[in-house]
């Protein structure tokens, strides 16, 4: 169980999975305890830091009851401590944060407010800003993924193409909704398929404030970094790239067959994978070389 556990059950629930990050993480939770919404638990997951984090979110957490700290025993990988925050949530509402990025104080406040007045949105994001500390530098991303088609196969279609910087996954997000999904699976970029499947239950909304400033500093993103750091981040991830193309692809076929969806719908994105696979067939092993065009 985590180390504190508050009584009252929160509206929204933000969890941030840890791992040796000592020298942001302390900025990063005075960005979410001093958020204009309120009524948040913190849920902390530590994957085993041995570079003083633990000592830093022990810290914040004695001071604010807000905050849940659990420690894993060993390193469980990136993607199984990022599902771990979301099962130990309890609110409605859910919000991964990544433990080096900055959200501004109207941040929850903002996205609850669209998800509240939007039942048909699964998540709500607002405008991003790409920032290196260490050069000084900041520039806006504007990532496209704003979904707010009725039909599920066309918000699909969209969220598969467009995605490339996945910045609208540390929105606020209909937790209920989320834990249907097949969440993160233990090989890298599973994020991406999971987005696209979280699209099948309900539209993504982008909020026009600019409240999330993404750090872009070296060692500051999981998805990136040395051999030896990636096995840190996906221990359980031991395929190469072609296998790892058609684990996306049974990710993205099992987060279809678990959807709400009509059997119409389901039928048309099956037709849209196998066209996928078939333009994406180099990334499978298949002949001929990987194809550049969208389908």
């Amino acid at each position: 169980m985590p180390e504190s556990m508050p009584k009252a059950r929160p509206l929204v629930s933000v969890g941030m999975p840890v791992y040796n990050s000592a020298a942001f993480v302390a900025e990063t939770l005075r960005s979410i305890l001093g958020q204009s919404f309120a009524d948040f638990e913190l849920i902390i997951s530590d994957n085993d830091s041995d570079d003083g984090t633990s000592e830093i979110c022990r810290d914040f957490a004695r001071a604010d009851s807000r905050i849940r700290y659990w420690r894993q025993v060993g390193n469980i990988g990136c993607p199984r401590n990022y599902n771990a925050v979301l099962m130990m949530a309890r609110g409605t509402y859910f919000k991964w944060s990544s433990s080096n990025d900055i959200c501004q104080p109207r941040f929850l406040e903002a996205c609850i407010s669209v998800l509240k007045a939007s039942p048909d949105a699964v998540l709500a994001y607002p405008r991003t800003l790409f920032f290196n500390s260490a050069r000084g530098d900041a520039n806006e991303y504007e990532d496209g993924v704003s979904l707010d088609q009725d039909d599920p196969v066309e918000r699909y279609r969209a969220c598969d193409q467009r995605l490339v910087r996945n910045n609208a996954i540390n929105g606020v997000i209909r937790t209920r909704e989320l834990k249907s999904t097949t969440l993160h699976w233990d090989y890298k970029a599973s994020d991406m398929a999971l987005m696209s499947e979280l699209s099948l239950y309900g539209k993504f909304i982008k909020i026009p404030e600019l409240l999330f400033h993404r750090r872009m500093d070296p060692g500051s993103d999981s998805g990136s970094g040395s051999p030896e750091l990636q096995g840190k981040y996906f221990p359980h991830d031991r395929s190469g790239s072609q296998m790892r193309g058609w684990r996306k692809l049974h990710q993205m076929l099992t987060g279809v067959n678990r959807a709400p969806l009509t059997w119409r719908n389901r039928l048309r994105l099956y037709d849209y994978l196998a066209h996928r696979a078939w333009w994406n067939r180099g990334d499978l092993g298949w002949f001929g070389p990987p194809k550049s065009q969208s389908i």
